[in-house]
């Protein structure tokens, strides 16, 4: 459910959740999806999927409503509107009287990714104004229920007035889990407790973009600062960084095995492997090319006075162009040389 481009919205149902007032209209009927419609739910699920601080989570093994009533509507049974409805239920009581909390929209929409026919749910709480104009309706039964309209003039760019998401999968695997999060109003964890852990009833995991990252950010740290005590030279500090972006390319990483085979010096391969372990860096882990890609392609040099120069990994690679060695005056200066017909600053 990363980095989505076509999709299309195949059902949504819109929800009035106050808690403050308290007001719940919960509707029973779904949202006729205007084109303009479509395409404002298309493009925030679209940009939500492409955030980086996207976060895994799974549901409890001991399901709860929300992971009940996904699974149905995933299941195609036909009972969208009577399973969206359980899941604005349970917002609102979990919403409780906090007054920390915001009112909002909750928007149930059952999506269709339309390269892999692949299909998931998206829960998205939203401010109701001013992107929407919500109608309020009866219908012939009695019943409430909303409609929504968008303001034109009114209209955000995608993640704006989104206040919560989640994205929600059957089929799942460690490297790909049945949930992504975000939090839109997080300050102190990366999403709110009332809505992944008592909302939802989920808890965090790994997924191979989080284990991708972690390990790029983690052994490059290692690499940088073995260059900075001398355990490297700069030749081989660019050597190291280049085996990691090569390992990369390849599906499945073991860290040990690139360790031994990346690191000459026995003490030096212990040291790494404590540190990236000591970092919670995965040992075995399926990669994910979106989370490295720009780690493979663009090098940045980091230089004193909080310098920094970013060009392509290729051009690191060109000894005629760029070359970096030690001071045989001073081990602990770096030169760095660059030969280059073209010269501008900007």
């Amino acid at each position: 459910m990363r980095y989505l481009s076509d999709i299309t919205v195949e059902h949504a149902i819109a929800h009035h959740i106050d808690h403050l007032i308290p007001e719940k209209i919960i509707s029973r009927r779904q949202l006729k999806l205007t084109e303009e419609l479509h395409l404002y739910l298309s493009e925030h699920i679209v940009a939500v999927s492409r955030l980086s601080s996207l976060v895994p989570a799974k549901f409890y093994d001991e399901p709860g409503e929300v992971a009940k009533a996904c699974r149905g509507i995933l299941s195609g049974d036909g009972k969208f509107v009577a399973m969206s409805a359980a899941i604005a239920e349970r917002l609102f009581m979990v919403m409780g009287t906090n007054r920390t909390l915001s009112p909002g929209l909750l928007i149930v929409a059952h999506v269709r990714n339309n390269e892999n026919n692949k299909r998931f749910v998206a829960l998205l709480k939203m401010e109701s104004q001013p992107v929407f104009k919500e109608e309020r309706k009866k219908g012939t039964d009695g019943e409430t229920y909303i409609e929504l309209s968008v303001d034109p003039v009114a209209l955000p760019s995608p993640g704006k007035h989104l206040q919560k998401c989640a994205l929600i999968k059957v089929e799942h695997t460690q490297a790909q889990p049945e949930i992504l999060l975000i939090d839109k109003q997080a300050r102190d964890a990366a999403v709110a407790g009332f809505f992944h852990e008592h909302f939802l009833q989920a808890e965090y995991c790994r997924d191979s973009h989080f284990r991708t990252k972690k390990f790029v950010r983690e052994f490059v740290k290692w690499a940088n600062k073995a260059r900075h005590d001398h355990q490297l030279s700069p030749e081989q500090l660019d050597d190291t960084v280049s085996a990691a972006r090569d390992v990369l390319r390849h599906e499945k990483v073991s860290v040990p095995d690139f360790i031994e085979k990346t690191i000459e010096n026995r003490g030096h391969q212990n040291e790494c492997l404590e540190f990236v372990t000591r970092r919670n860096v995965d040992a075995k882990f399926e990669t994910e090319s979106k989370a490295s890609e720009r780690f493979r392609k663009v090098s940045t040099i980091k230089l004193d006075h909080a310098a920094q120069i970013r060009m392509p990994q290729s051009a690191t690679l060109d000894k005629d162009f760029y070359k970096a060695e030690p001071d045989p005056e001073d081990a602990t200066v770096t030169v760095v040389t660059f030969r280059t017909r073209k010269y501008q600053v900007s």
